[in-house]
Formats: C-alpha cells, sequence, structure tokens
C-alpha cells in the first residue's frame, strides 16, 4: 500500500511493527498462584471482594476491589497483608515490593 501525497497518515504496517506485544503465559500463570496464596490470606469472604490482577516488572502488586470501602480496609492492613503474601510467594521464589489497591480496575473488568 502506497502512502498517500501530502498526509500525515502512517501505514498500518509501520504502526504494527512498532507496537510491543506483552503477553507471557508465565505471567499469567504465576498470577493465578499468587491469587492462590491470596485466597488463603484473605479468606473466601474477602477473595470474593478482591483479586489480584497484575505483578509489575517493579515487583508491586495490584489488587482490584469491588468497591472504595474494601479497598480502604485492605490499605489498612497493608503491612500484615504483603509480609503474609511476601512469605507465601517465597515458594515462588519472588518479592513484593508493595501492594496497590484499586476499586475503579473492578468495574472496568466487569464491563
Amino acid at each position: 500500500m502506497k502512502k498517500l501525497n501530502n498526509s500525515n497518515f502512517e501505514l498500518i504496517e509501520d504502526v504494527i511493527k512498532d507496537l510491543d506485544f506483552n503477553y507471557n503465559p508465565d505471567n499469567e500463570n504465576l498470577l493465578e498462584e499468587i491469587n492462590k496464596y491470596w485466597r488463603s490470606v484473605v479468606g473466601e469472604k474477602i477473595c470474593t471482594l478482591s483479586k489480584i490482577i497484575n505483578l509489575s516488572e517493579n515487583k508491586i502488586l495490584t489488587v482490584s476491589c469491588s468497591d472504595s470501602y474494601v479497598a480502604n480496609e485492605l490499605y489498612y492492613e497493608k503491612e500484615k497483608l504483603l509480609n503474609y503474601m511476601n512469605k507465601n510467594a517465597q515458594n515462588l521464589g519472588i518479592e513484593i515490593k508493595d501492594i496497590k489497591f484499586n476499586y475503579k480496575k473492578w468495574k472496568e473488568e466487569k464491563k
């Protein structure tokens, strides 16, 4: 496909080449394992109201919460949760540096 004269448009082929696809199936398995630990740390009731959705390269865990109340309550217990999660995550060979709680992500996932 030829580029149009006098236009600032880029060819789709050029745009696709620049995209970085970071899908890693091992990361998905790791999140599943971490969610199992999360369930054992917070219990079944809180587990239905929260879910781990990401572990960043900086080892920051993002937890999606059903609403701001749940996020706030978990935030108050963040240090305890971080300690318990790190004890469990040693089996996976990782150390979690921080936990972020986000209730807005819950709404995005439900759409």
